[in-house]
């Protein structure tokens, strides 16, 4: 007895030339979190089958309505564009890969067809001429790079005709002959999300300046790289975060000095006129509400930036005595760090 199942492969448009022409360390990323969300807004009980670089090959066997099927397409594609859109607000990095990431989007195949499976080894895949239909359906002459596709086969399946669904029809030659499909341009609006820096109402208790022979751009992705933090940040032993996520507004990663351990989180700005801000907060600091930092980077020349440190201390109810205490240890930690940043940046 034949069974059959519908498959459904979201596929990144444009991953090839964002992948060829922009840096892979972040561009992967990016990619994987975006892969993740589609992942994540699956509601109609789909199975992953695997991930084939920008594209998920997905079916089930528990075949939804037709209305259910549209829904699942248009939230996929909802979460998509917004983290995106999210992305392009909190990004800290200003490289090819974080600035072009909002020209990414997202396509939907869909096909209704046979299953049948093989099992290599312990790995269990659907397997037939179906499986290879979906793939080449990914090959098509429509000229958009964010649509929903869907074959003859499936329209039959539910009864549903061109006029009802508002889809265009079109036919593509293939190498299994002659091919009928459905498609639908899909189009939803940038939302443009402005991050505000909101620095606390009183002037900060150490403010200091350093010229850096680096570029503006350089010195900004040096200061916010975790990997190299320890090389000059001194207020602390170590760091652990998420090596698969990028460092971006809102993100948060743990700084251990000694027992001390401190949970932090990102604040910054790259894409302000005033320059690009970096920046960080605590409120785990024994006698302190909270320990908050920015670093803002100025251009003054095509190769020679400067920083503007500001550090705001918020402290709990104690003696005047411990709160300068507490300060001149912040400030020799700053001013140390300040000179180590000064010799590791230019190496």
């Amino acid at each position: 007895m034949k069974n059959f199942a519908l498959y459904f492969m979201p596929d990144i448009s444009g991953f090839t030339d964002f992948v060829t022409h922009t840096e892979i360390e972040h561009s992967k990323h990016i990619i994987s979190e975006l892969l993740e969300i589609l992942i994540d807004s699956n509601t109609i009980a789909l199975k992953l089958v695997e991930i084939e670089g920008d594209a998920l090959f997905m079916y089930t066997d528990k075949i939804p309505t037709f209305d259910e099927l549209i829904t699942q397409s248009e939230k996929m594609l909802d979460s998509f564009s917004t983290h995106l859109d999210l992305y392009n607000s909190n990004r800290i990095c200003n490289c090819g890969a974080c600035s072009n990431a909002h020209n990414l989007q997202v396509k939907f195949i869909i096909h209704y067809g046979e299953i049948a499976y093989i099992r290599v080894k312990d790995i269990v895949k659907p397997y037939g001429g179906d499986v290879i239909k979906i793939h080449r359906f990914l090959k098509n002459s429509i000229a958009s790079n964010q649509y929903l596709l869907i074959s003859k086969e499936t329209m039959d399946f539910y009864g549903k005709t061109m006029i009802e669904t508002g889809f265009e029809e079109k036919s593509e030659e293939y190498d299994f002959g002659t091919s009928h499909y459905f498609f639908k341009e899909l189009k939803v609006e940038k939302k443009q999300i402005k991050q505000e820096i909101i620095k606390p109402a009183f002037s900060p208790q150490i403010y200091e300046e350093i010229l850096i022979p680096r570029d503006i751009n350089y010195v900004y992705n040096f200061i916010s790289d975790f990997r190299i933090r320890t090389s000059w940040y001194k207020l602390v032993d170590r760091l652990k975060y998420d090596e698969l996520r990028l460092n971006r507004v809102g993100t948060t990663h743990t700084c251990i000095a000694g027992s001390n351990v401190f949970r932090v989180e990102t604040l910054g700005d790259s894409q302000n006129s005033a320059g690009l801000i970096y920046g960080e907060k605590t409120a785990d600091i024994k006698n302190l509400k909270l320990f908050t930092y920015y670093m803002t980077v100025l251009s003054k020349s095509t190769d020679s930036s400067q920083i503007n440190l500001e550090v705001f201390l918020e402290f709990d109810e104690i003696s005047n005595k411990e709160k300068e205490g507490i300060l001149s240890m912040v400030k020799m930690a700053w001013k140390e760090s300040l000179k180590y940043l000064e010799i590791e940046i230019v190496k």
